[in-house]
C-alpha cells in the first residue's frame, strides 16, 4: 500500500500531535499538578516549622526551670526534711499525724520527690498559710484536700500531696 505525500503529511503530523498529547498528558501535566500541590503545601509546612521553633523555645525553657528546681532541690536538701521545718515555722508540728514518702515520676535526668502530709485539728488559716509556705519554698502542691472535723466544724484534717524536682 503506497500513500500519497499529503496522506504522508497527515500522518506524520497526526503521530506528531498523537505524541505531543500523550507527553502532555503523561509526562508535563502530572509534574505541572505534583508542583502546583507543593507549592500549596509550603505555607502549612512554614506554619508547622514556626510551631515547632515555639516549642523548641518552650521546651528549652522548661529544661531550664526543671535544672533549677534540681539545683535548689540539692541546695535545700531531703523533701521530708524541708517540709519538717516549714511546719516548725508553721507553728504545726503538733498537728502532723504523717508524713509519708511516696512513688514519684523517674525519667531520664529527672527525678521527683513526693511526700503525703497528714494534718489533724487545723483551721483553714493555718491550711492556707502552711500550702503559702510551702509553695514559696518552690514546693509544688499536687494534691490538697480537707474534711471538716464532726466534732468542731472549724476545724479540718488535711491531707497535703507536696512534689519536688530531685
Amino acid at each position: 500500500m503506497k500513500l500519497e505525500s499529503r496522506d504522508k503529511k497527515t500522518l506524520i503530523i497526526g503521530g506528531i500531535a498523537a505524541a505531543v498529547i500523550l507527553l502532555y498528558f503523561f509526562a508535563l501535566l502530572p509534574l505541572v499538578e505534583d508542583l502546583s500541590r507543593k507549592r500549596e503545601r509550603i505555607p502549612i509546612k512554614e506554619k508547622g516549622l514556626a510551631e515547632m521553633r515555639v516549642l523548641r523555645r518552650q521546651y528549652i525553657e522548661m529544661q531550664q526551670g526543671l535544672q533549677q528546681a534540681q539545683a535548689a532541690a540539692t541546695q535545700r536538701g531531703p523533701l521530708l526534711t524541708e517540709i519538717e521545718n516549714i511546719t516548725k515555722r508553721a507553728n504545726l508540728s503538733s498537728k502532723i499525724v504523717s508524713l509519708k514518702p511516696q512513688a514519684g515520676a523517674q525519667a531520664e535526668g529527672f527525678k521527683e520527690s513526693v511526700v503525703e502530709i497528714r494534718l489533724d485539728n487545723v483551721t483553714l488559716y493555718d491550711v492556707v498559710n502552711y500550702v503559702h509556705l510551702l509553695e514559696k519554698a518552690t514546693l509544688r502542691i499536687r494534691k490538697l484536700s480537707f474534711k471538716p472535723r464532726f466534732d468542731n466544724p472549724k476545724l479540718l484534717n488535711t491531707t497535703i500531696l507536696v512534689s519536688s524536682a530531685g
